[in-house]
């Protein structure tokens, strides 16, 4: 295991000041000589970064950030600001700059590796601690946490340290592999969510499903020349509420990465912020809509004769049909939890050509990006990126990504037709989320990252074959195809000489989770079904509100409303959830016991005994689980992605 020395390139400062907006107050070590309140050309727009738009709306928060590395300038460096936010009245040595009700400053720290979440959590003691002194003038307290990062050696695999993958994935479900082979395609993402801090962590959580990705593949992602500078960013000063521009014309025309302007505290008003999102939502958003779509990874047939792409020779051609006895030991559909990379742990990754070169010419990656930087996304030197942004504005500018997801409201979206058939999942494709779902949650985080490097390299392995083969089908055809035109796929045929690897090649190349379509194929395809398409967010709400209706009423008409709620909830669990384990018809009746509402109960309780002991309800297993308020509210949580 390789230890990195000093990982700390410098701590710097960043205040707020009501009318010059955000500006470096502090720098250890000085990037300037002599001049600790400066930054060089190439990081003198960190304080918009450090700040983020809405900041003001939070006592706190950590975010992270990449930067165009100084002494190489094709190497990326990666921030953490811990910003924090107290009343003026907690301040023991006051300066008449501070003006306002409230103090807001930022502590970042600049890292050569992506230490992120480990680093988070020591800076934000220490500016806790800082804070406390009361006097922002004593900076010896950050002088002196920058000696201690510097002192201990840490190791690469605590890049991963606050990233959770088992959350992602219990939050996504099967839209976390959908996300994973988006990454794959290098399109234009734009990742909206607030507050800016959990936003910023999501997407680098993304990243680190990519093997050896988050430690070793970003260290470009930052690095851009751009063919022309970024527009001036006006700053509203709230005091008087001028406008103050910000003179953006003193650098070259070409300059490395971004650009941008100093940062007001307020970039919108909640009030305002309302307004914009009420007007500009107006604009139609389009979904995965997959009912218009046709099944494209189990029913589209390809012609023996469409021309060949990326073919790598004669060796790769289309192999035999492998028979069922030799699939089932290790391409069996209920993979046991090891058995995927049992298939796969033998490979070196390195050897393997890990990690991708994704991010890389002109393709960024950058996991927060403020106002100022909105330009950036549509210059054309950037040909991809996926960047995070917690400023409505760059929500509404459609033209600059082919898809957005909406972190908070779990919700993916893109109007370009091709891309929506590209990111179909078939039922292989299926069948593996949900193995990965299922077993999540008791097998962390090293687990999942093991599973989804499994599956790439299974991927890549089929992908040697010809355009039309069978195998490739499983990945979805469509998919396969755009994966290899990108350059990324054309640099890994390169590097590792395509693909010359003994035990890379002994892999069978088809998915390994192939095999015959069953009755529990068609339920998950069902459910997944119903939760991404539009059609399937309709007939989720009109569950809902069916659910709603039965239960202000149902005291009224008795119990025939309730048994037509049960069996319509109970179809619905079955579609939606994952089977259970067989229970017996004692388990069945403690369930139905739990799951009974109180207001039946009581309709019981008033019938006359002999009714009571005829009533289907009171002694036989009813047909269904009765549907409650608290499920209706969760069956209303169902989105489209």
């Amino acid at each position: 295991m390789s230890f990195i020395n000093e990982p700390v390139l410098n701590i710097i400062v960043v205040g707020f000041h009501h009318k010059k907006g955000c500006q470096v107050e502090h720098c250890y070590p000085e990037l300037v000589p002599g001049r600790p309140s400066e930054l060089p050309p190439a990081w003198r727009y960190l304080p918009a970064l450090a700040l983020p738009d809405g900041s003001h709306n939070y006592l706190s928060d950590t975010i992270f950030f990449s930067l165009p590395g100084l002494t190489q300038p094709a190497h990326t460096v990666y921030g953490i600001s811990c910003f924090r936010q107290i009343p003026v009245e907690q301040v023991a040595q006051k300066t008449e700059d501070m003006t306002r009700s409230s103090v807001q400053k930022s502590v970042c720290v600049i890292c050569r590796v992506p230490l992120f979440g480990r680093l988070a959590v020591k800076i934000e003691l220490v500016v806790r601690a800082w804070f406390l002194q009361g006097d922002f003038s004593q900076t010896k307290l950050l002088e002196d946490a920058f000696k201690h990062l510097n002192s201990c050696p840490v190791q690469i695999d605590q890049v991963f340290e606050g990233f959770s993958v088992q959350k992602l994935v219990e939050n996504w479900r099967h839209k976390a592999l959908l996300l994973f082979k988006l990454l794959l395609l290098r399109r234009k993402v734009l990742v909206y969510g607030s507050p800016a801090g959990p936003l910023s962590a999501a997407l680098l959580t993304l990243i680190s499903l990519l093997p050896r990705c988050l430690e070793y593949g970003l260290s470009q992602s930052a690095n851009v020349v751009l063919s022309r500078p970024l527009s001036p960013t006006p700053i509203i000063n709230q005091e008087d509420k001028k406008f103050d521009v910000i003179d953006a014309n003193t650098e070259s025309l070409k300059e490395t990465l971004i650009n941008g302007t100093n940062q007001s505290e307020e970039e919108l008003s909640p009030k305002e912020s309302g307004n914009l999102l009420e007007e500009k939502d107006k604009v139609s958003r389009q979904s995965f809509d997959e009912s218009i779509l046709s099944d494209v990874v189990d029913r589209q047939e390809f012609s023996p004769g469409r021309e060949k792409c990326h073919s790598i020779g004669e060796k790769y051609k289309t192999q035999k049909s492998v028979p069922e006895a030799q699939q089932s030991p290790t391409m069996a559909r209920d993979m046991s939890v090891d058995g995927l990379y049992n298939l796969t742990g033998q490979i070196d990754q390195t050897e393997c050509g890990f990690p991708l070169p994704l991010f890389e010419d002109g393709y960024i990656c950058l996991p927060y990006l403020s106002l100022q930087y909105l330009d950036l996304l549509s210059d054309p030197a950037v040909h991809g990126f996926i960047v995070g942004a917690s400023n409505v504005l760059f929500k509404q500018k459609r033209q600059l990504f082919d898809v957005l997801v909406e972190v908070n409201e779990m919700r993916i979206e893109t109007a370009d037709m091709s891309l929506r058939r590209q990111l179909t999942l078939g039922t292989e494709d299926l069948r593996f989320a949900d193995h990965v779902v299922r077993h999540a949650a008791t097998q962390g985080d090293t687990w999942i990252r093991d599973q989804f490097a499994s599956y790439l390299i299974y991927l890549l392995r089929t992908s040697l074959l010809p355009e039309g083969s069978r195998e490739i089908e499983s990945y979805n055809a469509q998919f396969m195809t755009a994966f290899k035109l990108t350059p990324a796929y054309e640099k890994w045929l390169k590097k590792t000489n395509n693909a010359e690897i003994e035990v890379f090649m002994s892999l069978i190349p088809m998915h390994p989770f192939s095999g015959q379509l069953s009755v529990a194929d068609m339920k998950l395809k069902l459910a997944h079904t119903m939760s991404t398409t539009e059609g399937g967010r309709k007939v989720s709400a009109a569950v809902a509100s069916t659910g709603r209706a039965v239960a202000s009423t149902s005291r009224a008409v008795g119990g025939a409303l309730s048994h037509a709620r049960g069996a319509l909830s109970g179809w619905w669990s079955a579609l939606t959830a994952p089977a259970p384990a067989s229970d017996t018809s004692d388990d069945k009746r403690d369930d139905f016991d739990e799951n009974m509402s109180d207001e039946h109960a009581a309709e019981l309780a008033e019938l006359p005994d002999d009714n009571r002991q005829r009533h289907p309800d009171a002694d036989a297993d009813p047909p269904d689980k009765f549907i409650e308020d608290d499920t209706a509210a969760n069956i209303s949580k169902i989105r489209v992605i």
